[in-house]
């Protein structure tokens, strides 16, 4: 039967009516799609962005470790464009809609956040430090006719305040994204980015800690006056050797000069009456000469206590007043020598950075064997002191290689500096320069092994040391910490019948030589008596605690050619421990360590 045209009306509108609605979701559907579409292009498009700005990052590092000053600011405008395409990407109307969709809209959320907080970076961090830095080079931060030139630090000192701020700003926002719900990828690149940026921030905030106090110290505001000591490593002591010679150093607005100089002989003994407040103790451990005689100022393994002494010795026998301390011993300067090329001294000696520990440390005492030898050798130290000086503030070396050669200096506890200044003190303390044993197990768990003459001799440069830590810090609740330490004298009879009378020993010539140990366990541990082992004219004479450690000072007699050996043990409580680390005296002959610690990650 057919329709009537009443109900085809009705059929039709109904038609018109479901056409009407499947246009209408289809083009829904192809507006999503077409959204979806385009918010993926735009991700696509960030992670492009962020990728390049990744590997600019790198680059960075590159270009400041070359101190390639014009191509860092050249890589922070290639970073600057990257991360601000990346925002303004993530800033596009669609993506913002699309951040409130189920599951996706939290990614793209987090993906937001971590691009904004990288354009904070780039923009307020990296582009700062990058613009002063572009406009330096490599010589401008050498010292030029004795003068450096502060304006670059003052400059660089400012954009890294900023950049400090920045990091902080952009690792706050970062630590606030919310990770949770979101995929795989986001979470691992979320957690990444805020420990990059923790790290980023402490270390650039360290820097400008530093930078913010230099000016101070290189005299921007008015005179200072440091005293350089070079410390003579044929006589060991714990920081390395005693205070042979002297060297008094102005710095005025940058500009870098020698006023007076002096030898250990020049100040004089005060038995009886110690330099500063003596502290029972450490008189007790080391001997009260550390307070009266200058040269021994070295003998704790901590350069602060050195220095003060020096500070003093120096005020009140040469007059004036000190505002840091700086030492230096010649296998640093042998590294320094290696920047500057060989250098010429007025006695016509050439010295070199093969041929300088031997000849200021052996080979001169041979030379002057006479009754004036120890004046002789002293001016010859002064001499060798002012001459490198010279050498390094007047040098046309390059200055990554100096850098280089100082910061090997440091690392290796050669080269250490203290400021009578609190606030500059403070950040020095924080830093391998200072001088200064760890006092906790935060960082780095580390046990000393520390030397000194007892001989008043020079024959520690025929001294051979080696020291091997054993701990299972890493794998027992309760760790043991077992330290062995060997000595050997490389004296041989020939040797010993040309041995000038200031470097063999003054009590038993070179028929043998004393020298103490002092074994300095952990921070936390205990020193174990019944594990202690001593052997060829080896003994253990004392234990007690200083720097917040345990301490055994042993004492060993060597005849030429032998070798004794001592062990010394600590046990610690349970509680984290870090990576073991065992530091020893800067020797003439560097000693051979070893960490045997099964199960702990090896320190970088």
């Amino acid at each position: 039967m057919g329709s009537t045209p009443a109900r085809r009306g009705v059929k039709k509108r109904r038609n018109r009516r479901v056409w009407t609605g499947a246009s209408v979701a289809v083009g829904a559907v192809l507006v999503l799609g077409a959204a979806g579409g385009w918010v993926g292009a735009k991700a696509l498009s960030v992670k492009t962005e962020l990728e390049t700005a990744q590997g600019l990052v790198g680059t960075l590092k590159t270009d400041a470790a070359a101190m390639d000053f014009v191509k860092l600011g050249e890589t922070s405008t290639d970073l600057s464009a990257a991360t601000s395409k990346a925002v303004a990407e993530a800033h596009d109307p669609l993506w913002r809609a699309a951040e409130v969709i189920p599951i996706a809209g939290a990614n793209l959320t987090a993906v937001r956040q971590m691009a904004e907080a990288i354009d904070l970076v780039a923009q307020d961090a990296v582009g700062p430090v990058a613009t002063v830095a572009s406009s330096l080079s490599a010589a401008s931060l050498k010292p030029v006719d004795g003068k450096i030139d502060l304006a670059p630090i003052v400059a660089l000192n400012t954009a890294l305040a900023t950049a400090s701020t920045a990091l902080d700003s952009a690792a706050a926002s970062v630590a606030a994204i919310e990770l949770g719900g979101t995929i795989d990828q986001v979470n691992a690149a979320g957690t990444q980015l805020s420990t990059m940026l923790d790290s980023a921030a402490t270390t650039v905030s360290d820097v400008s800690t530093f930078t913010s106090v230099a000016p101070e110290m290189l005299g921007v505001s008015g005179p200072r006056t440091y005293i350089l000591i070079f410390q003579n490593l044929a006589e060991t002591t714990a920081l390395g050797g005693t205070a042979a010679a002297l060297t008094e150093v102005t710095v005025n607005d940058g500009a870098i000069s020698i006023a007076r100089q002096a030898s250990s002989q020049d100040f004089a003994w005060r038995d009886g009456a110690p330099v500063i407040a003596e502290n029972p103790t450490l008189s007790a451990l080391f001997g009260p000469l550390m307070y009266t005689r200058l040269n021994l100022a070295t003998s704790r393994p901590d350069f602060p206590t050195a220095a003060e002494i020096t500070q003093a010795f120096w005020q009140n026998d040469m007059g004036g007043t000190v505002d840091g301390v700086i030492s230096i011993d010649p296998a640093a300067l042998a590294h320094m020598l290696g920047a500057t090329g060989p250098v010429t001294m007025t006695t016509g000696d050439v010295l070199t950075e093969d041929n300088a520990v031997s000849l200021l440390l052996n080979e001169i005492y041979f030379r002057y064997q006479g009754r004036d030898g120890p004046d002789q050798t002293d001016a010859f130290f002064a001499e060798a002191a002012k001459t490198m000086f010279d050498a390094v503030t007047n040098s046309t070396a390059d200055p990554q290689v100096m850098l280089k050669a100082v910061a090997q200096g440091v690392e290796e506890h050669r080269i250490m500096a203290w400021s009578s200044h609190p606030e500059e003190q403070a950040i020095l303390a924080g830093t391998p320069i200072a001088g200064i044993l760890p006092t906790s197990n935060d960082e780095a768990t580390t046990t000393g092994v520390f030397f000194r003459d007892m001989s008043e001799s020079k024959m520690d440069y025929y001294l051979e040391t080696s020291a091997q830590l054993s701990t299972d810090s890493c794998t027992a609740e309760n760790p043991t910490f077992s330290t062995r330490v060997n000595l050997h004298s490389t004296v041989t009879p020939a040797i010993a019948a040309t041995l000038p009378r200031y470097v063999a020993s003054g009590a038993w010539k070179a028929e043998q030589f004393r020298t103490e140990i002092f074994v300095y366990g952990p921070p936390g541990t205990t020193f174990e008596s019944s594990a202690v082992e001593a052997s060829g004219g080896a003994e253990l004479e004392t234990t007690t605690d200083d720097l917040g450690r345990p301490v055994a000072r042993f004492s060993v007699m060597l005849t030429p050619g032998q070798t004794s050996a001592v062990t010394a043990t600590f046990t610690g409580a349970a509680g984290p421990y870090a990576t073991p680390v065992l530091q020893t005296t800067p020797m003439l002959n560097p000693t051979v360590v070893t960490v045997d610690a099964p199960g702990c990650t090896p320190q970088k």
